[in-house]
């Protein structure tokens, strides 16, 4: 059977069975940002009406909070506290991930667009006022002013040389960190749906479709189904879903790891690189007319 196949049998036996949680929906929808509620507001209508079609429609473009449903017996008085919690789950977005890591990089790109216009502007007035003066100069100032020929020449393709090898550094960071989070996502859906004795090749068609990713055969498992989740479900449900939960325990926990790895470390080193290397340029700058200023007093 198809993936759309699957997703409208499960959704009319969802609509049969829970069509009193209409309202729950409309109420976690409440509480959510603007937005999230979408998917749910669908689901509640879908549910109110008890219109296959239109809930096939919703839960095709948005399947995760209908997983609660598909997962869950008619009258069971844990649905509502399911729907809390895949509520409380959202989709994975690559935007923390593009705020994380380019805005270190955005910073060191405009540290050399800064060194850039101080060589166009600034240092060649302050080396010719040392030139008049006549001055001996410390060797940090010589080396900042021989910054400006050297600036003026290579800033271009030094900054696109830097966009060439971050970008490809940011991807890889974002896909291995996306990736663990997307993988738990995975695991976790299919140890629900497997408690409810779903079929394994069903589950596994659902799950992949609310993490959003592609087919996923077992006998040739690549992420997010894993190894260790196909060793899982050779077991009996109600043992594969605890398993299973212990395995998107692990990928939550790596990625998490990845993301403070990023935030905490990453970060900061790149920019506080830029701090260093900028008050560097400044003391180096002033440096002689400290001297001259301490020798006329």
């Amino acid at each position: 059977m198809s993936h759309g196949g699957v997703i409208e049998r499960h959704v009319a036996m969802a609509i049969e069975r829970h069509r009193p949680m209409a309202d729950v929906s409309r109420l976690v929808a409440e509480e959510l940002p603007p937005s999230e509620r979408t998917p749910w507001l669908r689901m509640a209508d879908a549910l109110e009406r008890g219109d296959v079609a239109a809930g096939t429609k919703a839960a095709a473009a948005s399947l995760a909070c209908w997983i609660p449903l598909f997962a869950s017996a008619a009258g069971d008085p844990r649905v509502p506290i399911r729907m809390l919690q895949t509520a409380a789950r959202p989709p994975v977005l690559p935007k923390p991930w593009l705020w994380l890591f380019a805005y270190p990089l955005v910073v060191v790109l405009l540290a050399l667009a800064l060194v850039a216009f101080l060589a166009a502007t600034v240092l060649p007035t302050f080396e010719a006022m040392y030139v008049d003066f006549g001055m001996q100069l410390p060797a940090a100032t010589r080396a900042v002013l021989a910054l400006r020929p050297f600036m003026s020449s290579v800033w271009q393709p030094i900054v696109a040389a830097a966009g060439f090898v971050s970008l490809p550094w940011w991807l890889g960071l974002r896909r291995a960190a996306r990736s663990a989070t997307v993988t738990a996502s995975f695991t976790r859906t299919l140890a629900r749906l497997v408690a409810a004795d779903i079929a394994t090749d069903e589950a596994i068609a659902l799950a992949s479709h609310a993490a959003g990713v592609g087919p996923q055969d077992p006998a040739a498992p690549r992420r997010p189904l894993t190894h260790a989740a196909v060793a899982a479900l050779d077991t009996a449900p109600a043992s594969a879903a605890v398993l299973l939960d212990a395995i998107a325990d692990c990928h939550d926990d790596l990625a998490r790891g990845r993301r403070g790895f990023g935030e905490w470390f990453i970060g900061p080193v790149l920019i506080g690189f830029v701090g260093l290397f900028v008050g560097f340029v400044t003391v180096a700058l002033f440096m002689p007319l400290i001297k001259l200023v301490g020798a006329l007093s």
